[in-house]
């Protein structure tokens, strides 16, 4: 038993709702206050700032932490709890604490977890929230689901690739806040640790008993042909749902985020490299993201409806045609276009609305914004009909009419403005709810009443300072100062003495009182009624809701596509089943926002049957990176169906993307950058094909030059070998551009430069060639290295150029009596028009289709010992 132990009745009730719902935070309603006890008080202290107390000492003199939150702020809290993983049970008083007998009865109201939050104060922006889960058999490929269950979103699928990393690369592009997790003994394990690693601001634990197939709602329930991890994955999660929000359950409705092919597949790595949604760095301001670039939109959904299609590029050439199309008629309307985004810029969050309503978590004044919303949507419909509809908006515009019934129900339920904490008997417009209004009519005749016997005790009592007031504990009094106080009537009975004045009552002031509360109570109580009659029925339109709002947000999204390619002029790309990458004058979508016209553009020529192998060099700072997300990124947009900053693009559509870029650890799980490195290599080669599109950034940098080199010459002739697919690779190990000589399908380019007297110009243009130089003694330069230590990184570089292996005497630093050592440095291929070193014939010889990595790694170790000096003797 924990400190908040059963040694009272209010702490006994505690530890019984603690105990029915284990993993929880449970906030305890008492009087205005939700209290938290023993270990929970001293969690909530230190997460929320909150004061820690204690209970009086019980029986055996103990006193129990308590801490405790205002209820009228709890939603303030409730969001940062739920935004640092917490799960959390609220616990509400059901019954009038005057009229209980005993122990007020509590009962847990609501569940709020990271994944299954509908509130907007908790959810904390119009992004989606995703609740995951995954199932990942002992062998073969993992199933997923995931909803949202604020805009009623259901998705499911099966992993594209077998194990671990295909299940997380699946449910990737989603960014969930929970996750569910269910697996085969063996693989359990890791797989908890590969989601918390990938999720580090998600919750993540076991998923829960899963429900029955009865349990799932017919929109939802999966088709006997889904596999067995799929299905499992939607049970496991139907049943936390009918924990946590079970009315929300039968509103869900399924999502193709493919529009009914396949999808680009962008893993959870090359998600975070190109920067779709989310930044590398957490802490990255704003405006760093694809999204942040192209977020034009000017409603919520449309910008959730972004980010799916950003996250989930298409790969079936008629859909994708039929977004460009779709675009390209919108771009036609001309200046008329920004009526249409204007028509589109009132319509509310309809989504989650209507996911409010079916929880019961809606405000009065947000069905107000509903009705609006409904309005402002048929207005859109009218504004795109004055132009002609193509086949490929036709959809759409059929998507784009408001439920009638709905619509006419809230117009003559609802007053034009409801404030915010209005009362529950204001909320309808007179003649709606008749028994309302005549409840209404009775306690306005009573307060007429008040009034009027203020008047006329006044003139009986001929005391004019007589004055009829109200609380909430006296109730109606008349009050009189202390000087007049003898003078008032016997049938004036005293009720309350303040510090100036003295309170009576009167045998017709209860009377009326008594009226009054009778009227309030029974127009409260019909107000309450007619309040869920109302819910009721906009609960059966929440799927036509949630429908419209899908077909707001593709509109809205597609307005934004147009609205860039107006006014950046941004061009159509072809997206066709030829093999080729072809852009001319392409720009970085995200810096070419920043920049502008001093961003250089460059062209993009890759031939999955010609030259598919672009290998890039060039100094530190001159733009390999972002020329290789541009790439990356172009084919994003233009398979999500945008048009593209660039004068030309002709894109061979892509199947599967793959990026390896940056410098990681992850010593949590026992991995160094090389070895993380080398994981997500194996994971590219393993799983590229002729479809494929991959971007390596310096592959091998993380170890000896040996290792590294004949690492990245390896999965270089892979690339280009046995997966034939288009590939830019990016290096420093200038060997490399020699050897691409021997390649039939590869290239060397390198970003040009311009040397001047005292330093370098980056010109960031794609020239044909290799460069053998890094100028990396000039970066260091503009990072502020001491001069002694660039002085003498000159010198050891001129020897290196010139000796390939020496680098002569010693000599002493200025200003130090040090002596430097002597260094060596195995180079493979010298710059200097020496004959080739033989270690590098064998290494072209080595077997690379069929040789095993541990083979490799002895033949690469044995060469490199080859390629030492020998050891100077000792004096």
């Amino acid at each position: 038993m924990s400190e908040a132990s059963a040694t009272t009745p209010l702490l006994e009730q505690y530890e019984g709702v603690k105990a029915r719902y284990p993993g929880h935070l449970v906030l305890f309603r008492v009087g205005d206050f939700y209290e938290t006890f023993g270990d929970d008080a001293r969690l909530l202290s230190r997460e929320l700032d909150v004061v820690l107390t204690a209970r009086a000492p019980d029986t055996h003199g103990e006193r129990t932490p308590m801490a405790g939150v205002p209820h009228h702020a709890v939603e303030v809290y409730l969001g940062r709890l739920v935004r640092r993983g917490y799960k959390v049970a609220l616990c509400d008083q059901v019954e009038d604490a005057r009229q209980a007998k005993g122990l007020v009865r509590r009962e847990v109201t609501r569940i709020v977890t990271p994944g299954t939050v509908v509130e907007d104060r908790i959810l904390g922006g119009p992004d989606h929230s995703f609740l995951a889960c995954v199932v990942l058999p002992g062998s073969g490929r993992g199933g997923y689901s995931l909803v949202d269950v604020s805009t009623g979103e259901w998705i499911r699928g099966e992993a594209d690739d077998p194990g671990v990393e295909g299940v997380v690369g699946a449910i990737a592009p989603y960014q969930p806040r929970e996750v569910l997790w269910a697996g085969a003994a063996e693989v359990a394990r890791g797989l908890a640790s590969v989601l918390a690693s990938e999720f580090p601001l998600a919750r993540i634990e076991p998923a829960p008993t899963p429900a029955s197939d009865a349990e799932l709602p017919e929109a939802v329930r999966p088709a006997a042909t889904v596999p067995a991890s799929v299905r499992e994955a939607d049970l496991r999660l139907a049943g936390y749902l009918r924990a946590t929000q079970p009315r929300l359950l039968p509103h869900l409705l399924p999502v193709d985020v493919a529009d009914g092919g396949r999808r680009l597949l962008l893993d959870a790595k090359t998600l975070r490299h190109l920067e779709i949604t989310r930044p590398m760095n957490p802490d990255e301001a704003r405006g760093t993201t694809l999204r942040d670039a192209w977020d034009e939109t000017v409603t919520a959904v449309g910008r959730r409806t972004l980010a799916l299609w950003l996250a989930n590029p298409l790969v079936e050439l008629t859909a994708i045609a039929s977004r460009l199309d779709a675009v390209e008629a919108l771009v036609g309307r001309g200046a008329s276009l920004e009526t249409l985004r204007e028509a589109l810029r009132p319509v509310p969050d309809l989504a989650r609305i209507a996911s409010r309503v079916a929880g019961r978590r809606v405000r009065p004044d947000e069905l107000v914004a509903l009705r609006r919303g409904l309005t402002a949507v048929e207005g859109t419909r009218i504004e795109l009909d004055r132009a002609p509809t193509p086949g490929s908006l036709a959809p759409l515009r059929i998507g784009l009419v408001p439920p009638g019934e709905l619509v006419q129900l809230l117009a003559a339920a609802l007053p034009e403005e409801i404030a915010p904490g209005a009362e529950a008997t204001e909320l309808f417009r007179a003649g709606h709810a008749p028994d309302l209004d005549g409840f209404r009519a009775v306690e306005a005749e009573a307060l007429a009443a008040l009034s009027a016997l203020e008047r006329t005790e006044q003139e009986a009592t001929g005391l004019k300072g007589l004055r009829l007031g109200y609380n909430q504990v006296f109730g109606y009094y008349f009050e009189i100062g202390r000087a007049q106080a003898a003078r008032v009537p016997a049938r004036f009975r005293r009720r309350q003495t303040v510090a100036q004045a003295e309170r009576f009552v009167t045998d017709e002031l209860e009377a009326l009182e008594r009226r009054v509360a009778d009227a309030r109570g029974q127009a409260r109580a019909s107000a309450d009624a007619r309040w869920e009659e109302l819910l009721v029925a906009v609960d059966r339109q929440v799927g036509a809701l949630h429908r419209l709002a899908r077909a707001v947000g593709a509109l809205d999204v597609l307005v934004t596509f147009a609205h860039l390619a107006q006014t950046r002029g941004y061009v159509r790309p072809t997206v066709d089943a030829s093999p080729s990458i072809v852009i001319r004058d392409g720009r970085h979508p995200v810096l070419d926002r920043t920049l502008g016209e001093r961003f250089v553009p460059n062209d993009v020529d890759l031939d999955a049957e010609g030259e598919r192998l672009l290998v890039l060099t060039g100094p530190n700072m001159s733009g390999k990176s972002t020329y290789m997300r541009q790439v990356g990124l172009l084919v994003v947009l233009a398979q999500a169906g945008s048009f593209v900053p660039a004068k030309f693009a002709r894109i061979g559509r892509v199947t599967r993307l793959f990026t390896r870029m940056g410098f990681t650890d992850e010593i949590g799980r026992g991995k160094s950058s090389f070895m993380v490195e080398m994981t997500e290599v194996a994971e590219i080669l393993r799983a590229a094909d002729p479809g494929s599109l991959v971007l390596l950034d310096e592959v091998g940098r993380g170890t000896s030059t040996f290792d590294g080199l004949a690492i990245a010459w390896a999965s270089l002739r892979h690339l280009h070998d046995v997966a034939r697919c288009r590939s830019v690779v990016a290096t420093h190990y200038h060997q490399l551009t020699e050897l691409v000589g021997g390649l039939r399908s590869a290239r060397n380019g390198h970003l040009a430069v311009d040397e001047r007297t005292g330093g370098v110009v980056f010109l960031h243009r794609l020239v044909a060639g290799a460069t053998d130089r890094s100028y990396g003694i000039h970066v260091a330069r503009l990072a502020g290295l001491p001069e002694p230590v660039l002085r003498e990184a000159e010198r050891l570089l001129r020897e290196l150029e010139a000796g390939g292996v020496g680098l002569g005497a010693p000599r002493p630093l200025p200003r130090s009596g040090r002596r430097t050592p002597r260094y060596t440095q195995a180079v493979l291929v010298p710059s200097g028009g020496h004959e080739r070193d033989p270690l590098v014939d064998e290494l072209l010889r080595l077997p690379l289709d069929t040789i095993s990595s541990e083979e490799l790694r002895a033949k690469v170790e044995a060469l490199r010992r080859r390629g030492e000096p020998a050891p100077e003797a000792r004096p």
